[in-house]
């Protein structure tokens, strides 16, 4: 096909531009990519972030980084790659706080809109409710017997997050009130709950299952309608409850506003495929995350629908955090 034949195919409407090579992601990578965590390491994004940036780096042939920039809520992260580049070397693994900051903080420094290029949803997965093997709750029935005769204190990996929210939602369905302990991260809380200095948490199962198996922690309830696959023996809340709870975390991947569609695009193909492969898939469902893989438009959809469920679940529970 000729150029002229080209041409009268576009003004035609026949061949659509996006056929053509774009010379934006013809050579793309030819440098290492970052993959900025907002969070820090050792937690369930930051587990993903490594199995997807490993299967990246295989599907690509170029070094896909992790970087830990935790703080703020996942706001000092989210800002560094929203003011980066729009060139698709610099990318942010979003998760649950990406779409509640906008309810819970009085102003960010970007809009969560507007400030990002949606790539693909990589992966879901449920809360894990955890406590020290030490304590002496043995249930969520035992949680909310005793949240009745004393306060109890929960941790979370940040004001704001999912997990915190989804502990705020449960004590307002039950009735109940706890302290709420925010950490900078997964790990620090995990290890605060392991030790006995907090009673309870909802941890993200990615990195909550490991240590439950390992008899470090001890598992009460999973947030979701349905039981996690790596802890089949676990109830769900709702089982316990009787009330409709169901609660999920989420990342996917992001690159700032403005990247050439051709390499938003690309990357979305190479993280559908990546989610595909033995090897990242092992990674992932081996510590309870539920690949997804999405186009970038079904994730810019994905993230409007949740920004809209979880600012109704903040305003039901009356939460602020700045």
């Amino acid at each position: 096909m000729n150029r002229r034949e080209i041409v009268t195919l576009l003004a035609g409407g026949c061949l659509s531009a996006a056929v053509l090579p774009s010379r934006a992601a013809a050579g793309y990578p030819t440098r290492p990519v970052k993959v900025v965590v907002p969070f820090t390491a050792g937690g369930g994004t930051d587990v993903v972030a490594r199995a997807l940036a490993s299967g990246l780096s295989e599907g690509f042939g170029r070094t896909f980084i992790v970087e830990n920039r935790p703080g703020a809520s996942t706001v000092i992260g989210s800002e560094y790659v929203a003011g980066s580049p729009p060139d698709g070397y610099t990318l942010l693994l979003a998760s649950v706080p990406h779409v509640t900051n906008p309810w819970l903080m009085k102003a960010l420094p970007f809009d969560t809109l507007k400030a990002f290029a949606p790539i693909s949803l990589a992966v879901q997965s449920p809360f894990i409710m955890v406590t020290s093997p030490a304590s002496p709750v043995r249930s969520l029935a035992d949680v909310l017997a005793l949240a009745k005769t004393r306060r109890l204190a929960f941790a979370s990996t940040g004001s704001g997050t999912a997990d915190h929210l989804a502990m705020e939602l449960l004590a307002l369905d039950a009735g109940i009130s706890m302290t709420h302990a925010p950490y900078k991260g997964t790990g620090p809380a995990l290890s605060d709950v392991m030790g006995g200095h907090v009673d309870l948490m909802f941890a993200n199962v990615v990195a909550a299952a490991p240590l439950v198996k390992s008899g470090k922690l001890r598992a009460l309830a999973t947030s979701t309608q349905q039981r996690s696959p790596s802890l089949p023996d676990v109830p769900t809340v709702a089982e316990i409850t009787g009330k409709a709870f169901d609660v999920s975390a989420w990342a996917g991947l992001l690159a700032p506003a403005g990247t050439d569609a051709s390499i938003v695009e690309r990357l979305g193909a190479e993280v559908r495929k990546a989610l595909q492969t033995k090897a990242t898939r092992e990674a992932l469902v081996s510590n309870g995350a539920d690949p997804v893989g999405s186009t970038p438009a079904e994730f810019r959809a994905f993230i409007a629908r949740e920004m809209d469920t979880w600012g109704a679940i903040i305003k039901k529970a009356d939460i602020t955090t700045s």
